[in-house]
């Protein structure tokens, strides 16, 4: 998100998104040797071996080992370093961040990609850590160019060796021969030797055909690559920079800034009130009500629970809100948020829990003092909370919990963890904040959690119900594939035998009544599926986006149940937190650090 470079006197120069800090160099000035940029988070290596990092510190990448070290790489949430050739790595995938990795045999010219480390053996050979996973690609090579799913080498002929990192095949490089080479999200470019032209190759987007691609013209002697953007030095020192273009947006689709313009910084929600003003929600833990009208008054707030939501590290927050449907009748409104709480950690220790609350709304206020307590689910972990609420045309309420980055959980009914719960919330008190539906599935289940619906789930960060009454589900998946579901009362839909359509051998769907999705994408179109609404002004296709990807699809069912395609509708500018729909059923599309988009198709009125 971010790039960084050192001046000649050694002090960085960062620029790009400040997310976390990224940009903000601890002490206001270093100087280092060496310095090496991660997704949200960069590390230097000062003159005396010493590392210092900065930035977002979700997984740990922020805080670097202590010792000596001679040489740096930074991947997406991965940080590793070199002491005489032995690899040292710490954050994402490292639970005892800071050790020497026994079994990496000694390396050299470290680089990092996505989740690759990769480096040059005493053989000249290539290694790369996946993970806890070790590839080792005989050469001789002499350069390395790691991407977020390929690793590339310059063997010493001057001719590229490429290789997946088991996600998606990358096009067969040119035969030119390169003196460097660099890898990005998903394209790789290099300088040639005999020219110091720049050649790129491989895909603008995920999902685009695989092609040759345009670079500036010149001649350039070091090559760095970002997600989708480049940055080349010239002979002179001169840095040029430049952006793999994006897919065009199909041309009957038109994107309007919605709400003014405003720019919101985390969204996750958006729904509309009685008095046609739109509530959009903040993980931060704040509710406000906007007007979509020209010269609109200033928004007002309609709940704020900041000093009780634990945000906003990794995917915690106020993650969903819902009015009743019948708010006439019951003027409530339903919030998932992230708390710190006793519930079942004991009398004397605090932990963090998912909280469905309700909140009386007068005057289009939600009254913090008649929070009500409905359902707390111990979630200590920072990952996986799902957290969506929807309500039924039955008026039932629906949550999505997600398994908290305990696998297991998903496919076990004594715990809230992984599932679709559905209750009545109709008339709740303190001392009986819900009701269980008499037919829910388990209900009859002395082994089962009577409030479970639907099980199987990895991550259910959003789903919503068609005007016929099926339930889409968009389950983020976790290294292979994304997928939409329809569920039903019991459905078991996989996880963790499954991811998507890819079980473990004897665990076919078929074979074991598991729920299969309708529709799957896997990493060469994203990393993590954001459901996504259905509205009557798109003949009821679940309209959904991928986080890192940025794309928004609609899902058409063409024919049977086998039928479904998804069709591109647009590309954003920012990363994807989620839809909405309002009163009239417009599709509303948020996205981080971006004002909101309102999505219209041509015939649509």
């Amino acid at each position: 998100m971010h790039a960084c470079g050192l001046q000649p006197d050694g002090t960085p120069l960062c620029w790009g998104h400040n997310i976390n800090g990224s940009l903000e160099i601890p002490g206001g000035y270093l100087t280092l040797s060496q310095i090496a940029a991660g997704l949200n988070f960069t590390c230097g290596l000062r003159a005396d071996g010493v590392i210092a990092c900065w930035g977002q510190n979700t997984f740990g990448q922020a805080s670097p080992p202590d010792g000596r070290f001679d040489e740096i790489a930074a991947g997406s949430v991965l940080a590793c370093a070199l002491n005489g050739g032995a690899l040292t790595c710490w954050g994402g995938g490292f639970a005892a961040a800071g050790e020497t990795i026994q079994e990496i045999p000694p390396l050299s010219a470290i680089q990092g990609g996505g989740g690759l480390i990769c480096g040059l053996t005493v053989d000249a050979d290539m290694a790369c850590l996946d993970g806890s996973e070790l590839a080792i690609t005989p050469g001789p090579f002499i350069s390395l160019g790691i991407g977020l799913q390929h690793a590339c080498a310059i063997r010493t002929d001057g001719s590229i060796f490429c290789e997946d990192a088991h996600y998606s095949r990358r096009s067969l490089p040119p035969s030119t021969k390169f003196a460097q080479i660099a890898g990005g999200w998903y394209h790789t470019c290099g300088i040639t030797e005999s020219s110091g032209d720049l050649e790129c190759w491989g895909s603008n987007v995920p999902g685009a055909s695989e092609e040759r691609l345009s670079a500036p013209e010149g001649e350039f002697t070091t090559i760095s690559i970002g997600w989708r953007n480049s940055c080349a030095l010239r002979p002179n020192g001169q840095a040029t920079c430049w952006q793999q273009p994006d897919v065009q947006n199909p041309s009957e689709l038109h994107m309007d800034k919605a709400i003014g313009g405003v720019i919101f910084e985390r969204p996750v929600d958006i729904f509309p009130l009685q008095d046609g003003r739109l509530a959009v929600v903040d993980r931060k833990g704040i509710i406000e009500a906007y007007s979509d009208e020209p010269n609109a008054a200033p928004p007002k707030t309609m709940l704020d629970l900041t000093d009780k939501t634990a945000c906003c590290s990794a995917e915690s927050g106020m993650l969903s809100a819902a009015l009743d449907p019948q708010f006439e009748k019951f003027p409530f409104l339903y919030v998932y948020y992230r708390v710190v709480s006793k519930h079942a950690y004991g009398e004397d220790m605090r932990g963090l829990a998912g909280r469905l609350a309700r909140f009386r709304v007068e005057s289009g206020r939600a009254i913090r003092d008649s929070e009500l307590t409905i359902v707390e689910a111990p979630q200590p972990r920072k990952y996986h909370y799902g957290g969506v609420i929807r309500f039924g045309a039955d008026g039932m309420l629906y949550l999505g919990i997600g398994d908290n980055f305990s696998s297991e959980k998903a496919q076990s009914l004594d715990t809230l963890l992984g599932k679709i719960i559905r209750i009545d919330v109709r008339g709740a008190t303190s001392e009986q904040p819900y009701r269980v539906p008499p037919d829910n599935p388990f209900v009859n289940n002395p082994n089962a959690l009577p409030e479970i619906w639907a099980y199987g789930l990895r991550n259910p960060w959003r789903m919503d119900f068609a005007p016929d009454g099926r339930l889409f589900i968009a389950d983020v998946g976790a290294i292979t594939q994304e997928e939409i579901s329809l569920a039903s009362a019991s459905a078991n839909l996989g996880w963790p035998m499954c991811e998507g359509n890819i079980c473990e051998e004897g665990m076919e769907s078929d074979a074991y009544g598991l729920t299969a999705p309708i529709f799957t994408y896997g990493r060469e179109d994203g990393c993590a599926i954001i459901g996504g609404v259905t509205t009557t002004r798109l003949d009821n296709g679940f309209v959904f986006g991928d986080y890192c990807s940025r794309r928004v699809w609609i899902l058409e069912q063409q024919g049977g149940r086998e039928g479904w395609q998804a069709r591109m509708l647009a590309q954003m500018e920012g990363l994807i937190m989620s839809f909405g729909i309002d009163a009239n059923g417009w599709v509303y599309v948020l996205s981080r650090h971006n004002p909101i988009m309102r999505l219209q198709i041509d015939g649509e009125e």
